[in-house]
């Protein structure tokens, strides 16, 4: 055998034995995590890098959208402005809400004067009424007494009629008051229900008139403004800034 057959044999046996070994250590290592090292040292701190996908949203959001219909005036935030809850976000075309508030204010105060009107003309009414009835037991007890005085003959039948005729135009007049009292009592009530109406229909109006304002509901960040509306979203503050 030649020399360089020699050669290529044993090189050869050499590829195939590398070959072996590294076939060998790949199917050991398979499966093994691997890892930096370093040196033991003293630090400042440890620094934690953790790389993962995902979405980064606010804690807390909420989305102002409308109230009713008109026609929009001022839009006073723009994206990115810091707010705090009340702040004043947009305004709508409030003209006829607040006329309507302030008819309908007019209209609940000359309501309530027609209560204190009514009222007096009830309690007066009363006050008749015990007027009328203590008429009526005066009259009473003069025409008791006449009838007694004629049977008896001390008074003439002139008298005597004259005391029953004062008597029953006492009790007829204690009949109406007592008649007027009640119509009074009825008109007062009428009036006061009218009163709880009118303010019922001002609460209305007058949440019609606030919706008119857009206000923020809570601290945080304007992240997005789209047409006319405002949709606003509140992450923390801090929160904010994770955001890619």
């Amino acid at each position: 055998m030649k020399t360089w057959h020699k050669v290529a044999i044993g090189g050869g046996a050499v590829v195939m034995l590398a070959g072996i070994v590294l076939f060998s250590v790949n199917q050991a290592n398979k499966g093994v995590v691997t890892v930096q090292t370093a040196k033991v040292a003293n630090q400042e701190s440890l620094v934690s890098l953790v790389t993962a996908s995902g979405e980064v949203k606010p804690t807390t959001y909420t989305n102002v959208t409308a109230q009713g219909f008109g026609r929009i005036t001022a839009i006073l935030v723009k994206e990115g402005d810091h707010v705090k809850k009340g702040d004043k976000l947009l305004l709508q075309e409030n003209v006829q809400a607040t006329a309507d508030v302030q008819a309908q204010s007019a209209a609940i105060n000359s309501a309530e004067s027609g209560v204190q009107a009514a009222e007096a003309s009830f309690k007066a009414a009363q006050s008749d009424l015990i007027s009328q009835q203590a008429n009526l037991e005066r009259a009473k007890l003069d025409y008791d007494r006449g009838q007694g005085l004629y049977k008896d003959g001390l008074i003439p039948k002139q008298d005597f009629d004259q005391r029953k005729t004062t008597y029953d135009g006492a009790a007829a007049a204690v009949e109406s008051a007592r008649s007027r009292v009640q119509s009074l009592k009825a008109q007062l009530d009428q009036t006061r229900s009218q009163v709880n109406q009118g303010r019922a229909v001002g609460l209305r109006l007058k949440d019609v008139l606030q919706k008119t304002t857009y206000t923020s509901p809570i601290n945080g960040i304007v992240s997005y403004l789209r047409s006319a509306w405002a949709t606003m979203s509140y992450p923390a503050f801090r929160t904010r800034t994770a955001a890619s």
